[in-house]
C-alpha cells in the first residue's frame, strides 16, 4: 500500500491518498495525477519483495526532473510510505480498511513515519472510530488518540511532528 503522508508546496493528491498494489503488479487508487504511479509500482514491488515498509519522497520541483524523468508540473515535495501488508496479520490495513467499508463509519487513520529514510517505517498505528481504537503495528499509537479524535472532529488531515515514538510491535 502506498499512502501520501506528506506533501511540501503543491500536489495533485494530498496526504491520505492511498494506492494499493498486488503482487501480481495490479493498481487500485492514485497518489497523483499519473505522474508518480510508474515509479511508485517499483518501489511497492520492490517494498512486498523485501517484506518491508519504506519511505520515498518525490521532489516535483524541477520541470526538467532527472530523478523521475517526467515533467511533473506539481511544483511540490510528495513523501510516500509504502507499507508491506501482511495478510496474515488480523488488523492488517486492509482488513480494517474492508471493515470501515463495510460499517460505513468515519475513521481516522494514523499512520507514523520518519522522514529519515534510513529509519524504521511504523507505518498504519491506529484505526480510531469514535471510541473504540483499534490497533495494528504499535502500542504506542494509543498516545495518538487525542490527536485522532481531532481529526474526526474538524475532518481535517494533520500531519504532526513528533521527536520520538518507540518502534515496539505487538
Amino acid at each position: 500500500m502506498a499512502t501520501v503522508v506528506k506533501v511540501e508546496g503543491s500536489s495533485y493528491r494530498q496526504p491520505g491518498a492511498r494506492m494499493l498494489v498486488t503482487e501480481d503488479g495490479l493498481l487500485t487508487g492514485a497518489i497523483s495525477g499519473g505522474c508518480l504511479e510508474g515509479d511508485a509500482l517499483r518501489k511497492a514491488l520492490l517494498s512486498i519483495n523485501q517484506k518491508q515498509n519504506k519511505l520515498v519522497t518525490y521532489n516535483t520541483n524541477n520541470e526538467d526532473d532527472a530523478e523521475i524523468g517526467l515533467q511533473l508540473g506539481c511544483n511540490g515535495i510528495v513523501h510516500i510510505l509504502f507499507e508491506y501488508i501482511d495478510d496474515e496479520s488480523e488488523n492488517n490495513p486492509i482488513e480494517l480498511l474492508s471493515q470501515l467499508k463495510a460499517e460505513r463509519k468515519e475513521a481516522v487513520i494514523v499512520s507514523i513515519f520518519s522522514l529519515n529514510k534510513r529509519a524504521n517505517q511504523i507505518g498504519t498505528s491506529l484505526f480510531f472510530r469514535k471510541d473504540s481504537p483499534v490497533l495494528h503495528h504499535n502500542n504506542n499509537a494509543l498516545n495518538l488518540i487525542s490527536e485522532a479524535k481531532e481529526v474526526l472532529l474538524t475532518k481535517m488531515t494533520s500531519v504532526k511532528k513528533y521527536k520520538k515514538i518507540a518502534t515496539t510491535k505487538l
